[in-house]
């Protein structure tokens, strides 16, 4: 039985492996990422297709349903906003928000907001459940003015990256792990990251760089 249930694992892990490499979508200006009344996320990631294909899964969205519910459910009960709503008080500054759902370990978001004054503040959330169960609530949560060195820093990683070039999501799931969730806007215009636990890349650099600001505990990282 044991051996039977081994093999069942082992194909149904399989069947999560993509055959492409995603699709990359370019930024989307602030007015085209409309955002639905009780959402977190642009209309068009649930239209949008990945631009991956599984066995028996052809072309799945870059953000379905459950993902997005699953998303919005972290970002409700932290207390958080669409990242559109909050960029148009100043949508040509530096807005970047980055969600942390490790399966079993404790919920992280961490928001970096450009002032207009060329200052950026940073607001970390930790939640109290499991990020891939139920959120719990806000546990610990800080906001602080980042040192203009740490700015700059983060900005010249930011737009030394590849994002551009990466796309929205790619075709890497898995059963447990972590979700790194990216949402950048900047100049006026939107972009969405989508990672199960990535090993390398533009999208772990940035999520790094955010995580190790906001002071907390990274332990473990997956």
């Amino acid at each position: 039985m044991s051996c039977l249930l081994l093999v069942a694992a082992c194909s149904e892990a399989a069947d999560l492996v993509g055959l492409d490499s995603g699709m990359v979508v370019a930024p989307v200006p602030l007015a085209d990422a409309k955002v639905a009344d009780g959402e977190y996320f642009p209309s068009y990631l649930g239209t949008t297709n990945k631009g991956c294909s599984y066995r028996g899964i052809k072309n799945p969205l870059i953000l379905d349903e459950m993902s997005s519910d699953w998303y919005s459910s972290h970002l409700m009960f932290a207390g958080e906003r669409p990242l559109t709503d909050l960029a148009m008080e100043a949508p040509q500054q530096i807005n970047v928000r980055f969600v942390w759902l490790r399966s079993f370990d404790k919920p992280i978001i961490v928001r970096i907001q450009e002032q207009a004054d060329g200052r950026a503040i940073i607001e970390a959330k930790r939640l109290s459940g499991d990020g891939g169960y139920e959120p719990g609530e806000v546990e610990e949560r800080f906001i602080r003015d980042l040192t203009l060195a740490e700015f700059g820093a983060f900005k010249a990683l930011l737009e030394g990256s590849a994002l551009s070039t990466e796309p929205a999501a790619n075709c890497d799931e898995g059963l447990d792990g972590a979700r790194w969730v990216l949402e950048v806007i900047d100049e006026g215009q939107y972009s969405f990251f989508d990672r199960w636990t990535p090993e390398k890349g533009a999208v772990r650099d940035v999520g790094l760089a955010i995580l190790k600001l906001s002071g907390f505990d990274l332990e473990p990282i997956y």
